[in-house]
């Protein structure tokens, strides 16, 4: 599933992906805690917040996302403007009227640059072709289950309450 990220988006993006354009041809892994890492989970969660509340929401309640950044390209970037793709893992949620919280586990693509585009694996039988297609051999399972998963549903939901 493509979905391209609304106007807004772009403008926000604008000077951090500036440095951005190119191919996505070399991906890297990102591990936990290095600088890198945390700015592209910085920047997957915000883009996330936005395009998880426009496809989900209506209520004026805030949306809440954890994300864990595995992959970027290109491979060698230093700093979160020099990269043209990233992956993470995604857990999102916003209130229901109920005032409960809906969570949403995902894994997603992000390409940046001129218009930044998000990508989703599409649930049933394509999912796992989808998961092959969007997402390069990092070393990362994501057909399973994530052992992070706990603390990413913790981390939302903290999230959620603070907002």
């Amino acid at each position: 599933m493509l979905r391209a990220l609304p106007p807004l988006l772009c403008a926000a993006l604008l000077l951090t992906t500036l440095a951005g354009c190119g191919d996505d041809d070399g991906a890297m892994p990102l591990r936990r805690g290095e600088a890198l890492t945390i700015d592209a989970d910085r920047l997957v969660r915000q883009l996330m917040e936005i395009d998880f509340k426009d496809r989900t929401s209506t209520e004026p309640g805030r949306v809440a996302c954890s994300v864990r950044a595995f992959g970027a390209a290109p491979e060698g970037a230093n700093n979160v403007g020099q990269l043209t793709t990233i992956w993470a893992k995604t857990v999102c949620g916003a209130p229901g009227p109920d005032g409960m919280l809906s969570l949403s586990m995902v894994p997603v693509k992000i390409t940046l640059g001129d218009r930044p585009e998000l990508f989703v694996p599409q649930d049933g039988a394509s999912y796992t072709s989808d998961l092959e297609k969007l997402f390069p051999d990092l070393g990362v399972d994501l057909a399973g289950e994530w052992p992070e998963f706990p603390d990413m549903r913790a981390e939302a939901e903290a999230r959620a309450a603070a907002g």
